[in-house]
């Protein structure tokens, strides 16, 4: 960032002053007043000597420093022999004293950065010089100018250096004021105001954030007297508060989230002032953004708990947040993702992940969302329908699917497929609505993503980080993800996820069926709250089972749209263990299995040592289900025909009863008694099996026959008193369909409890993308003709 000459030429030629008496900048000439002592400098050999001569000026013009009592470039005999000397650029003395009032080192627009160690060496270590010869140092100050505007606005950091006398103690408070005071007169706060020359910073650095991440981690972490997720719920809050904050305020308005400056002007305000104010933001954001409306509730929520979150650090957050735009902040100079990416980094190093609670890795994220093909889904809602695909979570975590979904989707539409969408006027419009300007592109998210957390904290993360990704302001319930769909109320419209009508076809229970996709890491075999547990039986056909992965299958369907797409992490005991059998009927009756993923055994450790496989599947048509429906009646019947044919059979060659008063099989023929026990059996019968009487038949197979004849007890209350095994296999084969399975072995990574170890990927590749306009990017390649990875198995898979 460079500066404005002509603006600060106009502002020295009204010096009443002359602290700077020549400042020809075409011929990088300048001039101090002699009465300004220390170095004599002759030249501006760049824009930190611009800035130099500015503030000179702004002292004593503006604020009311004497000439005499200023000194450039003061030396310091410290380093090596035949090195530079180390020296301060201007300090302001007290009127007839040594001491010294401001310290202050000068830089360039494109130098001033707060977070490198400039304010540690230039000045904490320079003036502690001063100390040890005796010197008192009031204000130390790292300083430059801003030219962006009409007006030369100051940038600075003011620190009590009587208070913090080493880097080291001012470091782990950073608390600091924001203007030079004149004439020795107390450092105070100029407040931020939203639409004036000191609003909110908008343009910022990865390198800038990643060091904030750095302190805050530092020094909320660093001491270990607080549990590791009290520090990051709590941080979450006062982000969370701050975007309240910022998207409340009009042009005019003081932000609330600053630290002022006490009515008299002397001190700044106490901690616990703070701490009310900021309770306040938060409150509205929980009821504005997390949907959380029961006014009790609102009344008993802090920002922190000052019990475990010392106030003091509240402060210090505050103080590291307070200048920077979390809202507006998307169009910085290094990336639209910037904040995203920020946060993401705070969720990784912050909280710490339980068995209980663990995110889905990124290359499985990804992968499910090429292997759903959301992109053709996107594509061909935009065509089609002028619309897009609704999406949701029920159990959203950190709100990683959500995140990805989102970026993914807006990938998709401004940067891969852009020449595969029509345009029309209507379509043009809507896209232009949803996707720009371009430091708003993800504002379509705020209508078509949905997520619910029970973990209020996970659930609180997932709204920030949706946020900080640029959606607005995305549809986030903290609540149960398997509640009535009339509790997930939010005080605005549109809301999709309230609407329900009952089925016919799913026993008369609510259903929504208002998502295009849902992509989820279900919880496995957790308890549910009371509240939950009041509306199961009114929710659910399987209330009564206590596998909770089962119930938010379930959920699932009660919320897709026919043909809507679904991927889920589910234990592999769903696809194989007997206690289970009753959820595999469901998925097969009312969805259209895809294929299933199994994933290898340390995909989840250490949280977990779980195996886990992914399910993709779509749920099925009205029709469909309904043909379902037909052929189970029509093979259960047939079944309990074939099922009283053979048990009379048994007790005629087995118990002796007399044949003739059992009216089912008194007139039957041994070919006939043949061909029923055969029926039955399926599968069992050997070759040598044909050259049997129905006597023998009976006699060889008699425990199957038994076990053949006994209805599944776990089942009966949805598919009837029937062998489940005997009837799904006569309807799998009228509906038979390719399943696409695999064994993945390696995931891209190995998990430890220390981070994650690079590993071969059989996910899916990734490599250089070259888009229409010519620019190119790191990503995953897909269709390139190579078949190598599941993802290239999947991206087969034909969807409806």
């Amino acid at each position: 960032m460079s500066i404005n000459y002509d603006i600060v030429k106009q502002y020295l030629d009204k010096q009443r002053i002359k602290a700077v008496e020549i400042y020809d900048f075409s011929k990088k000439k300048v001039k101090y007043s002699d009465k300004i002592t220390g170095w004599k400098i002759n030249t501006f050999k760049g824009d930190e000597e611009v800035t130099r001569a500015y503030l000179l000026a702004k002292l004593t013009n503006e604020l009311g420093y004497k000439l005499e009592n200023i000194e450039i470039e003061r030396e310091y005999d410290i380093g090596r022999p035949k090195v530079n000397k180390p020296r301060n650029d201007v300090l302001v003395k007290y009127d007839n004293s040594e001491d010294i009032f401001l310290y202050i080192e000068v830089k360039s627009p494109d130098q001033y950065n707060p977070d490198d160690d400039t304010i540690e060496k230039q000045l904490f270590n320079l003036a502690s010089q001063e100390i040890g010869k005796g010197r008192k140092v009031k204000y130390l100050v790292l300083y430059t100018i801003d030219t962006k505007t009409t007006n030369i606005e100051d940038k600075c950091i003011v620190i009590d250096y009587e208070n913090y006398k080493t880097y080291e103690q001012w470091n782990k408070e950073r608390i600091s004021t924001n203007q030079i005071p004149a004439l020795y007169g107390k450092s105070l706060k100029k407040p931020y105001v939203k639409g004036s020359d000191n609003d909110l910073k908008k343009d910022f650095t990865h390198e800038q954030l990643n060091s904030l991440r750095k302190r805050l981690h530092d020094i909320l972490w660093g001491g270990g007297s607080i549990d590791d997720n009290e520090i990051f719920s709590s941080l979450v809050n006062i982000i969370l508060a701050k975007i309240q904050d910022e998207s409340e305020k009009a042009d005019g308005e003081t932000y609330e989230f600053q630290i002022f400056t006490t009515k008299d002007g002397e001190d700044l305000e106490p901690d616990h002032e703070i701490f009310n104010r900021l309770n306040n933001l938060y409150r509205r954001a929980l009821e504005k953004r997390l949907n959380i409306l029961d006014k009790n509730r609102l009344q008993k929520s802090f920002i922190v708990d000052e019990n475990k979150f010392p106030l003091s650090k509240l402060k210090y957050v505050v103080s590291e947040l307070e200048g920077l735009s979390f809202v507006d902040g998307k169009n910085s100079l290094d990336g639209k993702d910037i904040l995203g990416d920020f946060f993401e980094g705070i969720i990784r190093e912050g909280f710490k992940q339980t068995k209980g609670q663990f995110f889905t890795p990124i290359n499985i994220v990804r992968f499910i969302l090429w292997g759903l093909k959301l992109d053709e889904l996107v594509i061909n809602k935009i065509n089609n329908d002028c619309d897009l695909p609704y999406m949701i979570d029920p159990s959203a975590g950190s709100g990683t699917f959500l995140i990805e979904y989102m970026k993914f989707v807006t990938e998709v539409v401004k940067r891969r497929f852009t020449n595969q969408i029509r345009i029309t006027r209507d379509i043009e419009d809507k896209l232009q609505k949803w996707f720009y300007p371009d430091h708003r592109e993800n504002r379509w998210a705020e209508t078509y993503i949905y997520g619910i957390e029970h973990n209020f904290n996970l659930g609180t993360a997932t709204k920030v980080n949706m946020i900080l990704h640029g959606d607005g302001s995305s549809n986030i319930f903290v609540k149960d993800g398997l509640l009535p769909f009339e509790q997930y109320n939010k005080e605005t419209e549109p809301n999709v996820l309230n609407k329900f009508e009952k089925c016919d076809l799913y026993e008369n229970k609510n259903v929504n069926e208002k998502f295009d996709v849902i992509i989820t890491n279900p919880p496995f075999s957790v308890d549910f709250d009371n509240d939950t547990k009041r509306f199961m039986r009114q929710t659910f056909i399987f209330a009564d089972k206590k596998n909770s992965e089962n119930l938010f299958i379930e959920r699932y369907y009660q919320l897709l749209k026919p043909n809507g797409r679904l991927c889920a992490v589910l234990p592999e005991s769903v696809f194989d263990t007997g206690e289970n059998k009753y959820i595999r009927l469901f998925i097969y009756k009312y969805f259209k299995v895809k294929a299933i993923i199994s994933l290898p055994q340390l995909t989840f450790e250490p949280f977990t040592t779980t195996k886990t496989s992914l399910l993709f599947a779509q749920k099925k048509t009205k029709e469909e289900i309904k043909l379902w429906n037909d052929l189970w009646d029509k093979y259960s019947k047939e079944w309990a025909n074939l099922k009283t044919r053979c048990e009379n059979l048994l007790s005629v060659y087995l118990e002796g009863k007399d044949r003739s008063k059992l009216k089912s099989i008194k007139d039957l023929s041994n070919e006939q008694e043949i061909k029923v026990i055969k029926r039955l059996l399926k599968d069992y019968i050997e070759e040598d099996d044909n050259l049997l009487s129905s006597e023998e038949l009976i006699r060889k197979y008699q425990d199957e026959i038994k076990e053949l004849c006994t209805y599944d007890k776990e089942t009966k209350e949805v598919f009837g008193y029937v062998n489940t095994w005997w009837v799904f296999g006569e309807v799998a084969k009228e509906l038979n369909y390719p399943i696409f399975m695999a064994e993945v072995e390696n995931v891209g990574y190995k998990r430890t409890k220390r981070g994650e170890n690079p590993m071969p990927n059989e996910l899916f590749r990734e490599g250089e993308i070259i888009y229409p306009d010519g620019t190119k990017k790191w990503g995953i390649l897909v269709d390139d003709g190579v078949k190598e990875t599941a993802l290239d198995f999947v991206r087969d898979i034909k969807w409806d």
